[in-house]
């Protein structure tokens, strides 16, 4: 076990957060690779939505994502950007990428100066768990901070591609009518969804999740299965 690995476990770290427009779920799921970055699917002119285009982190190579929930104000704010496309999800993603070879880390929003702060290995996750965040605004992690969750809840975890379809371990949607859509989505593609959807509203409210993070509460999330909801 290397040192990320030992500090995940001890931190209580279940997984990896991306969020992207649902209309990217067929293309995902139907794709092979399963989840890829802007840059490859650029190079083999495969059909995507990027959700941000000018990638400001100079890092178009990797795939943007977060520890165990979203990052919930850049999430709110490319949300309220698109008047046309509505539905979002959250891709959760198995949490061994995080000491894989060639992920990087980032203690705030990796475009802040053009991804200065971006780094890889353990000094590069422990940043993320600093007792003030650089930049400002500037976060201060309290004694009640969710131990798994960043200092920052702008934090960013930077993968390598591809990420399969078997690494992807379940979907949050924000309500159980969306869940129902997705599904729906799908079938008339000829897809069928062998994911678990969860129901999760507090990743949609980017003010509630903050503060259940900064609080160290745990965000409700309830199991969508077989046309009903099931408490987690």
């Amino acid at each position: 076990m290397n040192l990320i690995q030992q500090e995940c476990v001890n931190r209580g770290i279940t997984r990896i957060c991306h969020f992207t427009q649902s209309r990217n779920l067929a293309h995902i799921f139907d794709d092979p690779l399963g989840l890829c970055s802007t840059r490859t699917l650029q190079q083999h002119d495969m059909p995507h939505n990027p959700t941000d285009p000018s990638r400001y982190d100079e890092r178009d190579d990797l795939i943007c994502c977060s520890i165990d929930y979203p990052n919930t104000y850049y999430f709110a704010m490319v949300r309220d950007r698109d008047r046309l496309f509505k539905d979002w999800v959250v891709l959760m993603i198995e949490p061994n990428y995080l000491w894989h070879p060639g992920t990087c880390f980032c203690p705030c929003n990796a475009a802040r100066e053009r991804g200065r702060y971006i780094q890889a290995g353990i000094d590069g996750f422990n940043s993320l768990y600093a007792s003030t965040s650089p930049g400002f605004p500037v976060y201060t992690r309290s004694a009640r901070h969710l131990p798994s969750a960043p200092t920052d809840i702008q934090a960013e975890v930077l993968l390598k591609d591809p990420i399969p379809l078997d690494s992807i371990i379940g979907i949050a949607v924000h309500t159980e009518e969306q869940a129902h859509r997705e599904i729906c989505r799908l079938k008339l593609q000829g897809i069928t969804l062998d994911k678990p959807i969860y129901i999760a509203p507090d990743f949609f409210n980017k003010t509630s999740l903050a503060r259940l993070i900064q609080r160290g509460v745990r965000v409700t999330e309830t199991l969508y299965e077989n046309g009903g909801l099931h408490g987690r």
